[in-house]
């Protein structure tokens, strides 16, 4: 998970709906609305660089579903929390579409293979979890540990500490948005080798290492016509300095 900022003020025909239709449902603002749908969909991509808001995997058309982290279902209080902006998030379908035929978007949809807010589903886990905005730009507070057939999220204890964010918490993140199911740990893997054949053949060449390396960052964790690449905090994990003086000198916020 990378830090998501949340664009300020809200979209206004969100607020318009929102307050012109204080009780109705999610659902019916799809239907009755769709332009104020497809308005919130569209400032969640541009605030997200097009990456789901839980597994950093590129949003497609057809792969990608508004999230609510606080669960639309929950009529207890006075929020409707369908309408309400800061819990809104665009992610991935997580799994659940058995057509997509892509090796790293899809594994039978079983329970095991299922992420980001169809594993989560329903729960309230407001105060349990991380949400994306909770994510501090600085310092990374995941680390990655590689295996055979895998490449595993989990939390960095020592920056975590730093950050003041609990280990265990970070660790319920992981676990409840199954970051680590075997679709994201063999799609992360794929990218990880990506990375360790540029910085081989950086390391064959005649080019400085640090140049290197910091050319590598800028190429890896630029913003692309508004899209950031795939699995950000696995590449800025990986290049280390590199990566930590390119976001520093860019202003990265998320």
């Amino acid at each position: 998970m990378k830090k998501c900022p949340k664009s300020k003020p809200e979209p206004s025909l969100l607020l318009e709906y929102r307050t012109s239709q204080p009780t109705s449902t999610w659902d019916q603002m799809r239907d009755e609305n769709p332009g104020c749908y497809k308005v919130i969909r569209e400032k969640l991509c541009q605030d997200q660089g097009y990456l789901c808001a839980f597994c950093e995997m590129d949003l497609e058309q057809k792969n990608m579903q508004v999230s609510h982290f606080h669960p639309k279902s929950d009529t207890s209080g006075a929020i409707n929390w369908a309408f309400h902006w800061d819990n809104l998030w665009l992610a991935c379908k997580g799994g659940s579409q058995s057509w997509l035929s892509n090796q790293h978007n899809y594994c039978p949809p079983l329970p095991c293979n299922l992420s980001c807010d169809e594993k989560k589903g329903s729960k309230v886990l407001d105060s349990q979890v991380l949400s994306p905005c909770e994510i501090p730009a600085f310092p990374r507070i995941f680390r990655y540990e590689q295996q055979p057939d895998r490449i595993d999220i989990c939390p960095d204890e020592e920056q975590c500490n730093i950050a003041g964010i609990p280990v265990n918490k970070v660790k319920r993140t992981i676990n409840e948005f199954n970051l680590n199911c075997h679709c994201l740990a063999s799609a992360r893997l794929a990218l990880h080798r990506q990375l360790e054949q540029a910085i081989r053949r950086l390391r064959e060449s005649s080019t400085n290492p640090k140049e290197g390396m910091v050319s590598l960052a800028k190429n890896h964790l630029s913003k692309k016509n508004g899209r950031w690449s795939p699995f950000v905090t696995l590449v800025r994990w990986r290049l280390g300095p590199s990566a930590e003086e390119h976001l520093q000198a860019i202003g990265y916020e998320g």
